[in-house]
């Protein structure tokens, strides 16, 4: 598959920026403890806020001014926050060591934190994974459990960003974590993807927000979805059967139409899945992984993919592995584009593991 967009269209915004949550005229970034934000019209980075020091002992906060001059962060080998999404109302909820809340009303351009996830026993969602309500002005996240077998609980994040509780849990043995919650705003309702094995990977959804939650289908890889893109009449996705799935596990991307619950294989991707966005108008982006160790015979990159609809795909680029040995990011080569909403015309986006653009954050032109 020709890819449309040539390498030397790619334009570098800044080096070791993570992208986060975009709207239509900015999108939240994060390097090392910082967020910024990246305006689209002036293509200008403007520092938003940062977390503060784990306490407020004297050594403690020398330290941290030290670790987060310039100098320190332009020779950290870490990505820094995990999180960041944005409430309706405008605050910024920030998910790292623990949960943070940032508004206008907060001093000193620094974030309050409000759960602490190890105090507390939580592991933080997956990249991409928060889900947000455009009327309760409530953030969901799931958590993403591996290595042991224990029971999942998805959390709600409530009162502006002051409050985080356990609002359902699924049992042990029912599912292995959650992949990300996405909201569907043609059926008012949360959609839930889950993994990994056959008998975890399901699509759930909520109308009331988890106040009762419903197995919709699911039960072998071909439901196994990070991510997930509702249309007005369509689901959307691509599968996620990684490194630990069957050699039969092919990737392939699938559209379910919720009206006659028709489900079409719309394209073969190979790889797995992971991160999708969509356009202002609709069009989606999706980032496809590789995974060292699979068991498929597939090329060792990673590839952005672009449709208008969800029906016809096409390759918009794609970027050669290479182990780069990033604190606190696993070995996979990533594509991760924003969650939220970005323009019609362009793309903003960070690949990891990759040989060429490693860890920068990158401008494209979308096809018009």
């Amino acid at each position: 598959m020709e890819e449309l967009i040539h390498p030397s269209a790619l334009s570098v915004i800044k080096n070791k920026l993570m992208v986060h949550f975009s709207t239509e005229e900015y999108c939240l970034c994060s390097q090392d403890h910082f967020v910024f934000s990246y305006h689209y019209k002036s293509q200008k980075l403007q520092q938003v806020c940062k977390i503060p020091p784990v306490n407020n002992q004297l050594p403690t906060v020398l330290k941290d001014k030290i670790r987060r001059s310039a100098l320190a962060r332009s020779l950290s080998d870490s990505m820094g926050l995990g999180h960041v999404v944005q409430l309706p109302n405008g605050t910024i909820i920030i998910i790292y060591d623990k949960v943070y809340r940032y508004s206008a009303d907060n001093k000193g351009k620094v974030a309050q934190p409000i759960f602490d996830l190890k105090k507390h026993k939580v592991q933080p969602p997956l990249r991409n994974g928060i889900g947000v309500h455009p009327r309760s002005n409530n953030a969901y996240f799931g958590e993403y459990v591996n290595g042991i077998k224990r029971a999942v609980r998805i959390f709600r994040i409530a009162d502006n960003g002051e409050r985080c509780e356990v609002c359902h849990t699924f049992k042990e043995g029912e599912i292995k974590h959650v992949h990300g919650i996405f909201w569907d705003k043609y059926r008012q309702r949360f959609w839930i993807t889950t993994g990994d094995a056959d008998n975890e990977s399901h699509f759930y959804f909520t109308d009331n927000e988890f106040k009762t939650v419903h197995k919709f289908r699911g039960g072998d890889q071909s439901w196994r979805a990070v991510s997930l893109i509702i249309t007005e009449h369509h689901l959307v996705w691509g599968m996620d059967a990684g490194k630990d799935a069957p050699a039969e596990a092919i990737n392939h991307v699938y559209r379910l139409n919720l009206a006659t619950d028709k489900r079409e294989q719309v394209a073969t991707i190979g790889n797995p899945a992971y991160h999708m966005v969509q356009t202002v108008s609709g069009a989606i982006i999706m980032g496809v992984t590789f995974e060292p160790g699979r068991k498929q015979a597939t090329k060792e990159e990673a590839c952005l993919y672009y449709s208008e609809t969800g029906e016809h795909w096409q390759l918009l680029a794609s970027f050669p592995y290479q182990k780069q040995g990033l604190t606190g990011r696993s070995q996979y080569a990533y594509l991760f584009p924003p969650s939220g909403i970005i323009p019609d015309n362009e793309l903003i986006f960070t690949p990891i593991n990759v040989k060429h653009h490693d860890a920068k954050t990158l401008h494209i032109d979308l096809p018009s």
